[in-house]
C-alpha cells in the first residue's frame, strides 16, 4: 500500500501559470497517486501582503510573458486565447466574486470545485469573458455539474464564503 502525497493548490483564477499547473496536476494525479486540495486565494491581497510586483509591471517582462503563456498552452494543449484586454480584465475586474464562489462551492459542493475551477478559467483564457459576471458563473456553475446552482451563489454572498476565502489566502501568506 502506498501513501498519496498531498498536494495544496493555491491559485487565483487570474494566473494562466496557476491555470496550467492546475491541468497538470490534473492530468498527473493518478499515476503519481496525489491527493490534490485545491485552494483559491486572492492574487493580489498576496501581491500586496508579500510587497510582490506583478509581471505586468515590467515591459520586459509583459513581452516575454505574453510568448511564454502562448507556447505552454499550445504544449499543453490548452484552448488559451490573449485577453483583448489585460489590464482591465485583471486590474479592473479582477476575479472577486469568482473566488467567493469557489470558495462556496469547497463548503458546499467540494467534488465540483475541481470543474468548476477549469469553467472558471476556459470562460477566461478560452472565450475571453467577464468571469465576475453573475451570469457567466451561473454557466461555469452548470457546466460544471453543480446540483443547486441557485444555492451556490447565494452562499456564495455570505459572510462563510468571504471568510474561508480570506482564510486560504492568509494560509498560503503563512506557508
Amino acid at each position: 500500500m502506498s501513501l498519496r502525497t498531498q498536494v495544496k493548490f493555491y491559485y487565483d483564477i487570474l494566473s494562466p501559470y496557476a491555470w496550467f499547473g492546475f491541468e497538470s496536476l490534473c492530468r498527473y494525479q493518478k499515476p503519481w497517486e496525489l491527493d490534490l486540495q485545491f485552494k483559491p486565494v486572492n492574487l493580489k491581497k498576496i501581491m500586496i501582503e508579500s510587497g510582490n510586483a506583478p509581471p505586468s509591471a515590467s515591459p520586459i517582462k509583459v513581452s516575454l510573458l505574453s510568448r511564454d503563456v502562448q507556447r505552454v498552452s499550445e504544449m499543453m494543449n490548452l484552448p488559451y486565447n490573449p485577453l483583448k484586454d489585460f489590464a482591465n480584465s485583471v486590474f479592473v475586474i479582477g476575479s472577486a466574486s469568482t473566488l467567493k464562489t469557489l470558495a462556496a462551492c469547497q463548503i458546499l459542493y467540494p467534488e465540483h470545485l475541481e470543474e468548476l475551477t477549469r469553467q472558471s478559467w476556459l470562460g477566461l483564457y478560452s472565450r475571453d469573458i467577464d468571469i465576475t459576471d453573475k451570469n457567466h458563473i451561473r454557466q461555469f456553475a452548470e457546466s460544471a455539474g453543480v446540483p443547486d446552482v441557485d444555492r451556490l451563489l447565494e452562499f456564495s454572498l455570505r459572510d462563510d464564503a468571504c471568510i474561508l476565502l480570506i482564510e486560504i489566502t492568509t494560509e498560503a501568506l503563512e506557508s
